[in-house]
């Protein structure tokens, strides 16, 4: 019961929502590489993305492939132990190394070509001094190197081939940047800028326009750090700069070197340490407010996206530089070092220890706990930090049926205690009284679910097709209403087309059918969020398919009567045997000499170049109208559509209205067949005019509504 009483009473305040973790020792590996003894220790670390580098007290370098942990590489060093290692960021085939004697040897690895790895550059620049830091360059292979007098250079390195076959015994450029004055305690690179820390002030180089400016006015005394902090591009977020200054303060500096505010933390870290989540003890946390710490940040150092790093010989702390934040900062002793690589870390002690910790959300920590099968320290760590988990996201991942399995996971005996605490913590993820547990109560215990943000619960089953059968028949029903609609719709376009002659009352008809299926069609627009449902049928391709098959059908029944018009002389004097025959009982010969004179008189017409001209540019016009109604985009856009038809209609009126048939009644004025000839000509002229223009005010009138409405459908869609 004591344990359950002080663990109560232990819980951490919701608003810590990260943690670090230690999943698994690192003592097994440096047991193995021998550097666990009195003899023989890790003297300083870098890591990659690919790579943990380990320089060790007698001069040799191992390097280890973070997957697996896997022995890779060992470079030997004769210039004495490592004091520096740098890993390449952009590069994994490359490592620098600073040995005690102030030599910088660069290695290129060779693991491409799978050959053995080669010294590419020996710098002796900083001979009989101590290198206290060393940095790549984010884009270019250089490395720069800053001593404990002051002076920084940088190593520009040629991997060609030729160029190292051509100077082997001479050593490459190297260029002093500047001398500060003091000893340099760190060196940051981004974007073309070297931030220089050193026990007085931070510098800020432009190493392009070889530029140098002071950052600040105030100077210091001590070993302070400074750091980049990378903005986001695609929010447009200029980089910033971070400078540790004294009293737990820090300076936020923008790229050009101006100072913009100050931080202070120290009032911020009187709250009490966070445990770290370790395999080798249980969590324990005091809730017992300490006072304000006063602290000098060493080095500052940029993790995961948002937080800025440091240590002192207390512990680590992780700040939220931009909303002015201690994330956490939890007790890890006897510091020497961290490398850091997204939200890895690695740390190595006074001793020659490695501490691999993790920052994670609490959420994660429990999530990778449970895939290890550690039951008992995720138990533990949920009841910590039940108070995040239980405001926080973490419902989302970490589900009641999780901390139920985990549960059952653990011994009722031994861990009597902590079963009784998750059962509590249980019945705070879901209050009874809530109606968050009556909606649980309907759900199966057998499946998993979580909750999102806006409350609703996403069911994670097997059993996804244990939809109710009134359900599954509504959707269809309302799936095949919809097709009904819209085939209704299509066919009244369809049966509009082969119409001649359409009274007021029908056209009215005909419109009222379009806005009733568009009213129906814009109820679906209301639907939240565009979400596509499975059951909404595809009512835009079929409004895009009818209108591209009523525009067809129209051009293609207009292009067959202009060509029954000139296609052959006899179909323009097919009414001729019906006036013969009022005619006949009166003469017989005028009939057929009007017969002789109106063929010699259309043979006139057709002979003509202007005529047979006209005709041809009219079936140009048409051709290119319909290769252009192929065309997708013009066919689904209203203006282009409309733009098409009125140059092609402003063709058609031109061949007809500009057409002289002058020609057919001057052969035989005083013939009366003739005279009715023309007449019957011009009245079948007039009448297919009537009828296009008619049908074309109705397909533009319902084509432009089809288009209109499917281009909004498909902006809600």
């Amino acid at each position: 019961m004591k344990t359950v009483l002080e663990f109560s009473c232990s819980i951490i305040p919701e608003s810590y929502t990260h943690v670090l973790a230690e999943f698994e020792s690192l003592d097994p590996l440096l047991s193995a590489l021998r550097l666990d003894s009195s003899r023989l220790k890790c003297t300083s670390i870098a890591v990659s993305r690919k790579w943990l580098a380990l320089g060790s007290s007698g001069g040799g370098l191992n390097l280890i492939q973070k997957e697996g942990w896997k022995h890779r590489l060992f470079l030997s060093h004769r210039e004495g132990a490592i004091s520096q290692v740098a890993c390449c960021s952009h590069d994994d085939d490359y490592v620098a190394v600073a040995t005690s004697q102030g030599l910088v040897v660069v290695w290129e690895l060779n693991q491409e070509r799978r050959g053995k790895p080669e010294r590419i550059s020996v710098s002796s620049e900083h001979k009989g001094r101590k290198v206290t830091a060393l940095c790549w360059d984010t884009a270019i292979l250089r490395v720069f190197v800053g001593d404990h007098m002051g002076k920084v250079s940088a190593i520009k390195l040629n991997t060609s081939k030729q160029a190292r076959a051509a100077a082997t015994f001479v050593m490459f450029p190297v260029q002093t940047i500047t001398t500060v004055d003091s000893c340099v305690v760190q060196l940051d690179y981004l974007d073309g800028r070297l931030l220089v820390s050193s026990l007085t002030r931070s510098f800020l180089c432009d190493t392009e326009r070889e530029k140098f400016w002071k950052i600040g006015n105030k100077e210091r005394d001590g070993e302070y750090g400074a750091c980049f902090f990378p903005g986001r591009c695609a929010a447009g977020q200029q980089p910033l700069i971070y400078c540790a200054r004294p009293g737990s303060r820090m300076w936020e500096v923008n790229f050009d070197g101006e100072v913009i505010s100050t931080h202070q933390f120290k009032k911020l870290l009187s709250s009490p340490p966070l445990p770290v989540i370790t395999l080798r003890s249980e969590p324990q946390y005091d809730h017992t407010v300490g006072s304000s710490q006063s602290l000098s940040f060493p080095k500052l150092l940029h993790l995961s996206e948002h937080c800025v790093l440091t240590w002192t010989e207390r512990g680590i702390y992780i700040f939220v530089p931009q909303s002015i934040q201690v994330l956490l900062w939890s007790e890890v002793k006897d510091i020497q070092d961290v490398a850091v690589f997204k939200n890895e870390l690695f740390c190595l002690h006074l001793n020659g220890k490695i501490s691999h910790l993790s920052l994670l959300s609490v959420e994660r920590c429990v999530e990778r706990l449970l895939r290890r099968g550690r039951w008992n320290l995720a138990a533990h760590s949920c009841c910590l930090f039940q108070n995040s988990l239980i405001a926080g996201r973490g419902r989302k991942s970490l589900t009641v049926d999780k901390l139920e399995h985990l549960k059952s996971q653990l011994d009722l005996t031994t861990y009597s205690d902590l079963i009784s605490q998750l059962e509590e913590l249980i019945l705070k993820f879901e209050p009874l009284d809530s109606a968050c547990s009556s909606r649980r109560s309907s759900i199966s215990s057998h499946e998993s679910f979580s909750i999102l943000d806006s409350g609703i619960y996403r069911i994670i089953s097997s059993r996804r097709g244990s939809q109710s059968d009134e359900d599954t028949s509504s959707l269809h029903s309302q799936t095949l209403s919809e097709d009904e609609r819209l085939k209704e719709f299509i066919s009244h376009q369809e049966e509009d087309q082969p119409e001649q002659c359409c009274s007021s009352h029908g056209n009215e008809d005909n419109v009222s059918h379009v806005p009733v299926t568009f009213e129906t069609d814009k109820n679906e627009t209301f639907l939240p969020f565009g979400i596509p449902l499975s059951f909404r049928s595809p009512s835009p391709l079929v409004s895009l398919q009818a209108v591209k098959e009523s525009v067809s059908s129209f051009v293609r029944k207009t292009t067959e009567k202009i060509g029954t018009l000139h296609t052959s002389p006899d179909l323009k004097v097919r009414p001729e045997p019906r006036g013969d025959e009022q005619l006949c009982e009166e003469d017989v010969s005028p009939v057929t000499c009007s017969k002789e004179e109106d063929t010699e008189g259309i043979e006139e017409v057709t002979s003509q170049p202007p005529e047979e001209d006209k005709f041809q540019e009219l079936k140009i016009a048409t051709a290119e109208a319909m290769a252009k109604l192929q065309d997708p985009l013009v066919l689904f856009e209203p203006k282009s559509l409309r733009m098409v038809l009125q140059e092609w209609l402003s063709q058609l009126e031109k061949t007809f209205a500009m057409k002289d048939f002058s020609g057919i009644s001057g052969t035989c004025n005083s013939s009366t067949t003739s005279n009715e000839d023309v007449l019957l000509f011009d009245e079948s002229k007039n009448r297919i005019l009537v009828e296009d223009n008619e049908k074309e005010e109705r397909d533009s009138l319902g084509n432009e509504e089809t288009v209109d409405h499917t281009a909004c459908e498909s902006e809600i869609v």
